[in-house]
C-alpha cells in the first residue's frame, strides 16, 4: 500500500495521487491508523523531486514495506518549515516536532542547513542518538513523535535551492491527503448518525423527524459534498500538476479542516452527546478529524497562504 505512487520499474503500483487519495478517505472511514499519507504520500513525493533516478533506493525501498516518513517541522505549533538543524561533518543534531507515524518509522528524512544551502538528509532510527518520543496528541493512534537528534550521522539525499522548493510542494501534499483522511472520517460520522436518527426514538418518534435533527443533518450534508468538492479538485490540480495546485491544496485542507469539524460536532449532538465516549465509534472519528485538522497546516494558516498568493495579505 505505501508503493502506491513508486514507478512500477521500482517495484510499486505506479498510481497516482486520485488513487492515493481514495485509499486513504477509506482509511479515515474505517479508522485505519497507518503511514499512508507520510510515508506513500508525501515521503515518495518529496524523494522523486530531489533523486529522480532512485540512486539512493529509498522508493525502492519504500515499496518493499520501509516506513521511511518526513520530519519537516521544529516549532510548537507544527507549521513552520525553516530549519535551524545543521549538518555538519556528517552529523546532525536537533529537534523535530508533529512527525507524522514517526513512531512507525524505520527512517526520517529532514531538511537541514549546511553550510548556506539546505539539504535533505536521511537519518536511520536505529542510529545512536536518535531519540524517538511519542507526542501528546488527540488522536493517539496517528503515531505523532517528537525526533530529538544528539550528533547523529546523517546522509545527504540533495542540496540546494530545489531541497527548499521540494519541501514546501511535499507540505502541501501533506496537506490535502490528510484532508482526504478527514473527509472519509466525516463520512462515516454522517453515516453513523442518519441511522441513528432514523432509528433512536423520543415521545414515540424517531428523532429524524424533529425539525432541529433534520437541520443538522442537511447542515452536514452540505459541509460534506463542499469538502468532497474542494477535495477532488485539489486531488485532480495536484495530480497532474496544474499551475496553482498548491493553493488548491490549501483551500481543501481549509475547506475540509472546518467542514469535517463541523459533522463531526453535530454527529456527537445527534448521538444525544454518547458518542464522545470511548465506547462508541464516534470519538475515534472525532479524534481523527481533529488530529488532520491540525497537521500540515490549520485552516486558519492555509487561508492566510492562499490570501498572501492573491494579494490580499
Amino acid at each position: 500500500m505505501v508503493g502506491l505512487l513508486v514507478p512500477e520499474h521500482l517495484g510499486g503500483q505506479g498510481a497516482g495521487l486520485m488513487e492515493l487519495g481514495s485509499a486513504l478517505r477509506e482509511a479515515g472511514r474505517q479508522g485505519w491508523s497507518g503511514p499512508l499519507a507520510a510515508t506513500a504520500g508525501v515521503a515518495v513525493h518529496l524523494l522523486a523531486a530531489v533523486d529522480p533516478d532512485d540512486a539512493g533506493g529509498l522508493r525502492a525501498a519504500i515499496a518493499q514495506g520501509r516506513v521511511v516518513v518526513p520530519a519537516l517541522t521544529e516549532d510548537r505549533r507544527g507549521e513552520r518549515l525553516q530549519t535551524t538543524v545543521r549538518y555538519d561533518d556528517g552529523k546532525v543534531r536537533g529537534r523535530r516536532t508533529f512527525v507524522d507515524s514517526g513512531t512507525h518509522a524505520a527512517d526520517f528524512l529532514f531538511p537541514v542547513r549546511a553550510g548556506e544551502e539546505t539539504a535533505l538528509v536521511l537519518v536511520e532510527r536505529a542510529a545512536a542518538g536518535v531519540e524517538v518520543r511519542p507526542q501528546d496528541a488527540v488522536d493517539p493512534g496517528r503515531g505523532l513523535a517528537i525526533l530529538d537528534l544528539a550528533d547523529v550521522p546523517a546522509r545527504v539525499l540533495a542540496c540546494g535551492p530545489q531541497v527548499d522548493s521540494a519541501v514546501a510542494e511535499a507540505w502541501s501534499l501533506g496537506a490535502v491527503l490528510v484532508a482526504a483522511d478527514a473527509v472519509g472520517a466525516a463520512e462515516r460520522a454522517f453515516e453513523l448518525a442518519l441511522e441513528y436518527a432514523g432509528t433512536r426514538e423520543q415521545f414515540g418518534r424517531s428523532i429524524g423527524s424533529f425539525q432541529v435533527i433534520k437541520h443538522k443533518l442537511v447542515e452536514m450534508y452540505a459541509e460534506l459534498e463542499l469538502s468532497r468538492s474542494a477535495l477532488g479538485e485539489a486531488l485532480r490540480m495536484a495530480d497532474a500538476r496544474l499551475p496553482g495546485w498548491q493553493d488548491a491544496a490549501a483551500a481543501a485542507k481549509s475547506v475540509v479542516g472546518d467542514g469535517s469539524t463541523h459533522v463531526l460536532r453535530e454527529a456527537i449532538q445527534v448521538h444525544g452527546g454518547i458518542g464522545f465516549t470511548w465506547e462508541h465509534e464516534l470519538t475515534h472519528h472525532f479524534r481523527r478529524v481533529m488530529a488532520c485538522r491540525a497537521l500540515y497546516g490549520t485552516p486558519a494558516s492555509h487561508r492566510r497562504s492562499v490570501a498572501a498568493a492573491r494579494g490580499l495579505a
